[in-house]
């Protein structure tokens, strides 16, 4: 959804992904050899042995566009979406914009709700900080259109999504625990490093990972004390600015 956007990400913004879908679609074109097939990709990246299937889903980083799960590479979960239902609107079907990413439980969801006269967050053009934010685990709108992106894609999803999404956060604050207790500084820096690139914007979940950890006390005192010993370097300013941009805010 800049974060649905991009996989709900505002560091890797729209500019990025039309760059990285433009040249993907050059690609294309340059090994279609009729001048009418030029510009249809649709057909190109929707079977999964293709492999410009493989290089569409890395613009995402292999995320669902909607709720942020890692897709499933070798079964029928991880689908090719038109943001804009082909059923109703079919002239769109092989628009490169109109496609995404998506889960198959998202998908399902999505059905075939009218996003023109209905809009829901467009992953491909919208900030979803604007119209989201979270407590607990679920995610809470903003605005009108958050409210009804969370319940068409059924985005607090118990089982599927707030549970999964608890175990990764829980886990962020598990190793900020113990890192915080690591004598040696260097170990410290590189554990950081790890998790920040696990909160970054092509991990599983990543806005809620990344709210966890600026919201975590023991994250601040970590940061400051390496800081303070000049262990905080570029790699992990890029880092933290990064999960900061992508972070959620609190309801």
């Amino acid at each position: 959804m800049d974060d649905f956007r991009c996989v709900w990400n505002e560091e890797m913004n729209s500019n990025d992904i039309i760059a990285n879908k433009s040249s993907l679609a050059m690609i294309i074109d340059s090994r279609v050899q009729k001048q009418e097939k030029k510009g249809i990709h649709y057909p190109k990246i929707q079977p999964k042995k293709s492999t410009y299937y493989d290089k569409f889903q890395e613009i995402y980083s292999k995320k669902c566009a909607y709720c942020e799960c890692i897709l499933q590479e070798k079964d029928s979960y991880s689908q090719i979406e038109h943001f804009h239902p082909k059923s109703l609107y079919p002239q769109e079907v092989v628009l490169w914009d109109n496609l995404l990413p998506a889960c198959g439980r998202c998908n399902a969801h999505k059905g075939d709700h009218n996003t023109v006269k209905i809009p829901i967050i467009n992953p491909y053009k919208d900030v979803p900080k604007e119209h989201l934010s979270t407590q607990a685990f679920r995610l809470y709108p903003k605005t009108d259109m958050g409210n009804i992106t969370i319940t068409r894609l059924n985005l607090n999803d118990n089982n599927r999504l707030c549970i999964p999404r608890f175990k990764l956060c829980n886990e962020v604050n598990e190793k900020l625990g113990h890192m915080k207790d690591t004598p040696d500084l260097l170990d410290q820096r590189n554990r950081l490093y790890s998790l920040l690139t696990a909160c970054s914007k092509s991990g599983e979940f990543s806005a809620f990972c990344s709210h966890t950890l600026h919201s975590n006390t023991d994250y601040t005192h970590i940061k400051n004390l390496l800081s303070e010993n000049e262990y905080w370097d570029d790699e992990l300013a890029k880092l933290d600015e990064e999960t900061k941009s992508i972070a959620l805010e609190s309801r």
